[in-house]
């Protein structure tokens, strides 16, 4: 079974990986975890991220042409039979809600699995 994590260089995002490693090691399910960044040239995974999650985790690659984010994580939490998806979530006010939408909104309306929106702790900004 499968955890797929939405992940971002972000301290919500950091919260969702450690919150799905926890649930990992109770049950026993593989984490997944998604990009959910422009790589503008960056390496994907890290070496960083990759030292620390050396075999708790596996890294899956963007696609090429990929739609929006939310999107390509609703497709492959389906593909890989996910049997939950963890997104760092954070505040945004009404306007910014509606100028840049919401993936996060998008991943728990769309999502056929339960979604496991994480905020960051305030120590962690």
């Amino acid at each position: 079974m499968t955890t797929l994590v939405g992940y971002t260089h972000t301290a919500e995002g950091a919260a969702a990986l450690r919150h799905a490693l926890s649930l990992a090691e109770l049950t026993n399910h593989e984490v997944a975890l998604f990009p959910l960044f422009d790589l503008n040239g960056e390496t994907w995974p890290s070496t960083e991220l990759t030292t620390n999650l050396q075999g708790k985790a596996r890294f899956l690659q963007p696609r090429a042409n990929s739609p929006r984010a939310a999107e390509e994580l609703i497709d492959l939490s389906n593909e890989l039979d996910a049997q939950l998806i963890v997104i760092g979530v954070r505040s945004r006010s009404r306007v910014g809600k509606m100028l840049m939408g919401s993936d996060a909104q998008a991943v728990i309306l769309g999502a056929s699995v339960p979604v496991l929106s994480v905020k960051a702790g305030d120590h962690e900004h």
